[in-house]
């Protein structure tokens, strides 16, 4: 082993084992993908191996001794919830172990965890610091698509610029990914063609990798140079490794009974063994509730009493038992976060030998590397390649001196039971029993699998199959150059990004539960967070059936309050509340339309939704001079910058600060001043003189002018001195509201003289009078002039707003302008939240 690989065997033993560093060793993968100069694009590595502490170790080792080398941000991209959870807790606790060591301070790097609703956000602040990024593909590709899910659409752009700039993208699991995959390969294409700031790498893994998967358009000319990792002869003479990848799996078709749930539980009951852990992959949730519904009936144990009894039973009697028999749980990805944090104990939990056991019913989320394993394995047949990362599931460690695999040949739900005994089906109803795969792929996997006696990782290894794969969306260029607009259309609506991010139907919506008591919630009430929030699918009429003579709303965010939805509305990525008295959800069944029962409500205290019209970082708890938090912003903008440590953004330096001291000139504007100083609205504030100019407020009413957005005030003030083009946008752009285009929005105030113009509470010849920004610099008073906001070149030939912002966004590239966009932000965002000089009290006195 050279030196460097040798310190590093330290250093992932000190992270990932609890024992003496050099006692456990990585393995030669690991250590090559630390170590070797060139980080590799594919990792083509067996279930079982490792592969999260890899890519952790790999990453923190070489922020850790050459930061240059890869992105200060890891954005580790899951295709399934159930991961999210179990790879945060693995960073989490290496990262711990090392501050432990003494290797680097605490805190330097940090794990953040992204889903659905605004929290555990503080990173999107601080671009200058080293952290970890987890979340699904929903959540991760919909912000690096600029359309993110659930979260507030003005933290769309502070997303997009960072999760496209200074980042290694890894992306597990990729043969779960969908139409989500072809996106990632044309994203790591126009980053190159467009450019970014810092490193801008992706690594894709898999057991079943195929880099013909990543040959789409844009992406194609760099499929060939792409290196690959894979394990070497070393690891396979590992003795740890080795054991898992020749542990003995025996593989058989299950009897005809198991297509139907109530033959699948009766036979998983036969099957088991007390003491043992048993698991039962099903392919949709609806089968999977069904198997788990008849489970517990054949235990005696919890059931939905919402279910009729079926008239159809099995041949073969099986007696209610009435002693204790084994733990039954439900997994799926159905059900709110709150109720998935138990299942982080129940994988890591040891089975007791002289108990009944434990039997888990799953649907595909439990393929996606879910660190679990158990003697019996029953599986719905699926796609050869899913079926490889199921069957990991099944004595992953070799723990069992024999295990068994039993797969299902036409998967049924008590809907399509009619399919069951039929020995010649109709082409559309093989593609029912396929759901929500093609029948082509399942024919193509029982061919294989009918070959097959094992299912050992040594035995698969050896199969040579390679599924096609075909995304029916790619993201083209002119899809991204138009995403990067975040102006809603004059409709209210926007470009939807559901299609590039996972396709077929596993689109969704994210639905919570509150007691509302049939009354409409509180503009005030808590913004929807994480934990409370349940994905829940959009395909076929499920949800939309549901929702017959249910009320169920949304947050408006140009109106500033919550809205009702009509089921015509629906799209993916919307983030809903219902009624918890409507049901449709059970703590230990997730998801069920069918369900009537009222929702266990999570609790929540979360800050309040923002719309259009708020500021939240003007009504803070305290009061500060326009002149001190213009500074103060300046120097975090320079802090910010030194500490990110990259010579690219050099060029940019003045133009980002001279904006970053000017981004709050509008607030100088009567309007925002007289709310401010909390002038009554009847009172006329021509006579009035605001001593001194505030920036920051705990006035907290609204503006008299609907709409009144002062950075717009900001642009057009330094757009008439002659500032450039970039520090206009981002003084634009510092809350993203005011970005590419200026229009009136809908129940605008506007002013009494005829077809004068006006934008966004901005009236044509509104005076800004001159001010003090801090350090020295002063502003001349001046009369706002809105003609940049017309189409078209002005009668002196001027260009357009958006003329000027387009052009920029072309010189600039979309990801490298975002991420500008996203220093000025938080220099914003740190300015207001440690602020150095602050008053005690406001006052505004009358002009003689």
């Amino acid at each position: 082993m050279t030196d460097s690989q040798t310190k590093y065997a330290d250093f992932f033993g000190a992270a990932f084992y609890d024992t003496r560093p050099g006692d456990r060793q990585p393995f030669d993968y690991q250590t090559r993908l630390a170590t070797e100069p060139e980080l590799p694009a594919l990792v083509n590595v067996p279930t079982g191996a490792g592969k999260t502490a890899a890519i952790v170790g790999a990453w923190l080792w070489r922020r850790f001794h050459d930061p240059q080398s890869v992105g200060r941000r890891l954005v580790y991209c899951l295709p399934m919830r159930t991961l999210v959870e179990q790879t945060e807790r693995v960073a989490s606790l290496a990262i711990s172990k090392l501050e432990d060591t003494g290797l680097f301070e605490k805190g330097r790097f940090t794990v953040h965890v992204l889903m659905g609703g605004d929290v555990d956000n503080d990173w999107e602040h601080e671009p200058e610091r080293e952290c970890l990024l987890i979340g699904t593909q929903d959540l991760l590709l919909s912000r690096a698509l600029n359309r993110g899910y659930a979260m507030s659409r003005f933290k769309w752009p502070l997303h997009f610029g960072l999760l496209n700039n200074d980042c290694l993208w890894v992306f597990d699991e990729v043969q779960l990914m969908s139409d989500g995959l072809a996106t990632t390969a044309q994203l790591a294409a126009f980053r190159q063609r467009f450019g970014t700031f810092g490193k801008s790498n992706s690594i894709w893994m898999s057991a079943t990798l195929d880099r013909e998967w990543l040959r789409q358009i844009d992406f194609a000319p760099e499929v060939d140079r792409l290196t690959a990792l894979e394990l070497s002869d070393v690891d396979r003479g590992t003795a740890v490794l080795a054991k898992r990848l020749t542990a003995g799996k025996q593989l058989s078709k299950a009897p005809e009974r198991c297509r139907l749930p109530w033959g699948l539980a009766e036979f998983v009951k036969e099957e088991h063994q007390p003491g043992t852990q048993s698991l039962v992959v099903v392919n949709r949730v609806k089968r999977a509730r069904e198997v788990f519904d008849e489970l517990n009936q054949i235990y005696g144990k919890y059931g939905n009493t919402d279910r009729k009894a079926k008239q159809k039973r099995s041949p073969i009697l099986v007696e209610v038992s009435s002693a204790p028999g084994p733990q039954v749980e439900l997994i799926h990805s159905r059900f709110r976060p709150a109720e998935r944090e138990r299942w982080q104990a129940l994988f890591a939990g040891r089975i007791d030998l002289a108990s009944a056991g434990r039997i888990i019913v799953s649907t595909q989320v439990i393929e996606a590397g879910v660190d679990i394993s158990s003697r019996l394995l029953v599986t719905d047949l699926a796609p050869f390649s899913s079926l490889v990362q199921r069957f990991g599931r099944c004595n992953r460690g070799g723990e069992f001196a024999s295990a068994e695999i039993y797969w299902v040949d036409r998967p049924l739900t008590e809907k399509t039971a009619k399919l069951a005994d039929e020995a010649s089906l109709k082409d559309e109803d093989l593609e029912r029993v396929a759901l929500p795969y093609a029948w082509s792929e399942l024919g193509e996997a029982e061919q294989q699998l009918e070959q097959l006696q094992s299912a050992s990782s040594a035995v698969l290894s050896q199969v040579d199959y390679r599924a096609t794969y075909t995304p029916a969306h790619v993201l083209r260029r002119r899809d991204l150059v138009d995403l990067f607009d975040t102006t809603p259309d004059l409709s209210g609506y926007d470009l939807d990004v559901s299609r590039f991010v996972r396709g077929g139907d596993e689109r969704s919506v994210s639905v919570a539960w509150r007691e509302l008591n049939g009354k409409r919630p509180l503009k005030s009430d808590p913004r929807l967070v994480r934990n409370e929030l349940c994905a829940v699918p959009l395909y076929g009429n499920e949800f939309k059936d549901f929702l017959k003579n249910k009320t169920v709303w949304t947050w408006d965010a140009l109106d500033g309050d919550w809205r009702r939805i009509s089921r015509d509305e629906l799209h993916p990525g919307l983030t809903l509340l219902l009624d918890a008295e409507v049901g449709g959800y059970e703590g230990k069944r997730g998801w069920d339309p069918k369900s009537k029962r009222p929702v266990t409500v999570v609790t929540n205290r979360s800050g309040t939704n923002e719309g259009y019209d708020d500021d939240p970082l003007t009504w803070l708890r305290y009061e500060q001079t326009l002149a001190a938090h213009s500074l103060e912003a300046r120097q975090a903008a320079e802090r910010i910058l030194t500490e990110t440590q990259m010579p690219e953004l050099e060029e940019f330096r003045d133009e980002v600060l001279r904006a970053t001291q000017h981004h709050d000139w509008g607030k100088a504007h009567r309007i925002f001043q007289g709310t401010l100083h909390s002038i009554p609205r009847e009172t006329d504030l021509a006579g009035i003189k605001f001593e001194p100019v505030l920036a920051k407020s705990k006035s907290g009413q609204h503006h008299r002018r609907k709409r009144f957005r002062h950075e717009l005030a900001s642009a057009l003030a330094l757009l008439q001195t002659g500032a450039s083009d970039l520090e206009i946008y981002l003084a634009a752009c510092h809350h993203g509201k005011v970005r590419l285009s200026i229009r009136a929005l809908p129940d605008e105030t506007r002013p009494r003289q005829e077809n004068a113009k006006f934008a966004r509470g901005i009236w044509d010849g509104d005076e800004l009078r001159g001010t003090h920004l801090g350090g020295g610099v002063f502003t001349q008073s001046l009369v706002l002039d809105l003609e940049p906001m017309l189409l078209g070149r002005s009668d002196q030939g001027a260009a357009s707003w958006l003329e000027r912002m387009l052009a920029l966004r072309e010189r600039l590239g979309a990801f490298r302008l975002a991420y500008l966009e996203c220093l000025i932000r938080a220099a914003d965002v740190q300015a207001s939240r440690n602020p150095r000089e602050v008053l005690n009290g406001s006052t505004a006195r009358e002009e003689n």
